[in-house]
């Protein structure tokens, strides 16, 4: 659910970086979509579960019509009903005894530890593009330059073998130099197709595992 949260939160950005290009609000609205699949995974967390549906239902009513990109109550709404959803999601993960897997390289909680930090890096970037007013950034705010270090350093202990992460890692090199500059005026598109290249490879690895 982790990454599903700021896998949206990075496309309505760009959504609102790109004024509206219905190419950002396609894959917001397919993660909506799907969002019945936590309904069993999160039945004993009636908090999260009702956050989460309540902005799946914020989600989707603020994409009815036209003018979404300039709709100033779905910016405001969209952010103070993900920022209830974090703080509902952070206290479950406080409560969560952390998977001994993820520390392990050769382990897919690895992977998915992995494609979750670069998730978040991407949501962190992508709110330096767009304030919406001021609401939500702190949420939303991280030391950007250390999570890429820390990123690119379980890459290294991942030692890729197979070639779709041989692919990741290739491309996080690219997306990281661009990370890095903090163009956020022009670079947002290079860094979000970079990321949809990397999350399938990471997807295609993933299936490998039993």
């Amino acid at each position: 659910m982790e990454i599903s949260i700021n896998q949206m939160s990075s496309y309505y950005r760009a959504y609102l970086f790109f004024d509206g290009d219905e190419r950002y609000k396609k894959p917001i609205l397919a993660i909506a979509e799907k969002s019945a699949n936590y309904d069993v995974l999160l039945s004993d967390k009636p908090e999260l579960l009702q956050r989460w549906r309540i902005f799946i239902e914020q989600v989707n009513r603020g994409f009815e019509g036209i003018g979404a990109s300039r709709n100033i109550n779905l910016q405001g709404n969209w952010n103070l009903k993900n920022i209830e959803l974090q703080q509902a999601l952070n206290n479950e993960l406080k409560e969560h005894q952390e998977n001994k897997q993820s520390a392990d390289p050769k382990s897919k909680y690895y992977v998915r530890l992995l494609l979750l930090r670069m998730e978040k890096i991407l949501t962190a970037y992508m709110s330096l593009t767009n304030v919406l007013g001021g609401l939500g950034v702190s949420a939303e705010s991280i030391d950007i330059e250390a999570e890429i270090l820390e990123v690119s350093n379980m890459l290294i202990l991942l030692n890729p073998q197979d070639d779709a992460l041989k692919r990741v890692a290739k491309k996080w090199g690219f997306v990281k130099r661009v990370l890095l500059t903090y163009e956020t005026r022009i670079a947002p598109y290079v860094v979000i197709h970079g990321y949809e290249k990397i999350r399938e490879d990471i997807g295609e690895h993933l299936v490998s595992f039993p």
